[in-house]
Order: structure tokens, then sequence, then C-alpha cells
């Protein structure tokens, strides 16, 4: 068996342990966020709702520190606007699956 089936198989077990459900459906080709627990599915990776909440706090964060700092430096306006994107991101994810009353998934080609 190859690393790649082994590493599947083993996140579909943890996912499953979480009570996450079956995971290896998405074949690490797509991206979903669970409303109901807060969890983003990407990647292979199984990211949690405090996670998903650290990350927001810190690109918000972030995007002050850009923006205190885009009077002296006109490329630190681009990095807000960078934060800014990824904070916009988070938030519409979150609204969308809220609205829709379910999950949110995205296709991506696993870069």
């Amino acid at each position: 068996m190859n690393n790649s089936t082994d590493r599947e198989k083993l996140i579909t077990a943890l996912a499953s342990a979480m009570g996450q459900g079956d995971y290896s459906s998405t074949k690490y080709s797509e991206s979903k966020y669970d409303p109901t627990t807060g969890t983003l599915f990407c990647q292979g990776y199984i990211i949690s709702k405090s996670t998903v909440d650290e990350a927001l706090e810190n690109f918000k964060k972030a995007k002050l520190r850009a923006d205190q700092s885009a009077d002296a430096d006109n490329s630190m306006r681009n990095v807000a606007l960078y934060y800014q994107t990824a904070i916009e991101a988070i938030i519409m994810m979150q609204k969308k699956a809220s609205a829709d009353g379910g999950r949110v998934i995205a296709k991506n080609d696993g870069r």
C-alpha cells in the first residue's frame, strides 16, 4: 500500500473518530465547511472552529498593523488588502453555510 492511500485511510479514520462522518469522499479535491461544528475540511486537514476563529482574529490584527503602516509604505496597503481578502472569505464562508443551512463545498485543484 502506498503512503497516499495510508494517509487517506488515517484521515478518514480520525475524522470518523471525531464524529465528522465520512471524509474519504473528498479525496483532497473539495474543501468543506460544516456550520454545525464550525469545522473546515481542506486539502486533507481538519481545521477546528477554534482554529478558524483564531485565524480570523489574527488576520484582523495583522490587517490593522498593515493599515497603520500603510501611510509610510504604499506596499503595506496591498498587504492590508490581502488580509482583508482572507477576513472576508472566512466571514462569507461562515455566513453562506449558515444561510444555506448546510455545508459549503468548494472545488480545488489540490495545490
